[in-house]
């Protein structure tokens, strides 16, 4: 297979199977402030070996920061009412095996 990103409503995300290249493999960027909402909901499900990133970009920093690393399944919310954007990914040399789906979004009610 081959890693491909994930799009919803909602929510960005990425499958990742195989091993990134040098830049990683990431989904795209989600903003919880452009819609108004003040949570993100992070999602990490798969059997895989590997550590995931969650990074966020503000525009003062002008790069991407990383927030938090994750080797396991599992799910976060995050508070956020700024104009943050946000991302999920694997970076470069952090992935060994398996599959890992990855997402983060936002919750606005409605079905993904």
């Amino acid at each position: 297979m081959a890693n491909r990103r994930l799009k919803g409503k909602t929510y960005r995300g990425a499958i990742i199977d195989t091993a990134p290249g040098t830049a990683g493999y990431w989904s795209e960027a989600v903003s919880a402030r452009v819609h108004q909402i003040g949570q993100m909901h992070l999602y990490i499900c798969g059997i895989f070996s590997g550590t995931v990133t969650l990074q966020f970009f503000r525009p003062e920093l002008n790069t991407w920061t990383v927030y938090d690393t994750y080797t396991d399944v599992g799910g976060e919310i995050i508070e956020d009412y700024s104009e943050t954007q946000w991302r999920v990914g694997v970076s470069s040399g952090n992935y060994t095996s398996g599959t890992v789906r990855i997402s983060i979004g936002y919750y606005n009610g409605e079905s993904k």
